[in-house]
């Protein structure tokens, strides 16, 4: 992977050139008052588009919230080069926009609940999670993480990097090996991160997988998934300032991704979570 830890002349030039958002989107003139967060994962933290008949989108949900911006510039699996500017913008649904699957998040319900315990701050969201994608496609040295990481440091000239929200593991389930190594490669991904962010203490947030859908699986697929869930668990309650964040009790509509109404708990959980270890 290229060096990035200066800098580059884009950086520079970025952050003279580009005017912030005005109105309750303001970037504060502190660094500190502005908490930024890396979104992290899969289609469950990307936001999945479908809904259920008993759990329509409701008026607002696609409106921005105050407050509350998100950054552009996302790359893809396939290339690190970033789709769009990479400059802040009235954070709405769906904030990962390079997605034709991504819709209604966790994101956004995880920034409003911050903001009800301190409305003086302004939250930063920087959109790096992508549908379908293993571990393997989203970790050091693949086009999603050198983007993630320019993004986060390019986000850190004008804000605080507060934390990391992860929720991934599907697609690793669906092999016994892959199963077997997500734990050991997720704790290397959170270190890799500290280290080249420049932040160990750095926040991370892991999301339990989905409960639904068991009663349709073979005994073999639950026993890959339950390898998975285990090792989440097991990173959080071994990494330093990590925390592990439950998922009973969430509705889904299919067998994998979470209904609007559970990512709008499931963002509170978060929220939750990172208040005892942020």
């Amino acid at each position: 992977m290229a060096d990035m830890r200066g800098p580059s002349r884009f950086l520079r030039r970025w952050v003279r050139g580009v005017r912030p958002p005005a109105g309750p989107w303001a970037l504060p003139a502190d660094p500190a008052g502005f908490r930024v967060f890396l979104l992290m994962g899969q289609s469950n933290m990307a936001g999945y588009g479908a809904i259920h008949p008993s759990d329509p989108w409701q008026p607002g949900d696609f409106s921005p919230v105050p407050r509350v911006l998100v950054l552009g510039g996302q790359c893809s699996v396939k290339s690190r080069r970033p789709r769009g500017w990479m400059r802040w913008q009235a954070a709405s649904h769906p904030l990962h926009l390079n997605q034709r699957s991504a819709g209604f998040g966790l994101g956004l319900p995880f920034a409003s609940r911050l903001l009800e315990s301190d409305p003086s701050l302004v939250i930063g969201l920087v959109p790096c999670a992508w549908g379908g994608a293993g571990i393997d496609q989203i970790g050091p040295g693949t086009p999603i993480y050198d983007n993630a990481i320019t993004r986060a440091r390019m986000a850190s000239t004008r804000g605080t990097l507060a934390g990391v929200l992860w929720h991934q593991g599907e697609t690793d389930a669906l092999d016994e090996t892959l199963a077997r190594s997500h734990a050991r490669k997720l704790s290397d991904l959170i270190a890799r991160l500290r280290t080249d962010l420049d932040s160990p203490d750095l926040p991370v947030l892991i999301g339990d997988l989905a409960h639904f859908g068991d009663e349709k699986r073979e005994p073999a697929a639950i026993a890959r998934r339950d390898e998975v869930r285990t090792g989440l668990r097991r990173v959080a309650a071994e990494t330093p300032r990590a925390g592990f964040v439950e998922s009973d009790g969430l509705p889904g509509v299919d067998g994998v991704h979470f209904s609007r109404a559970a990512l709008m708990e499931f963002g509170r959980r978060y929220a939750e979570g990172y208040g005892r270890i942020g």
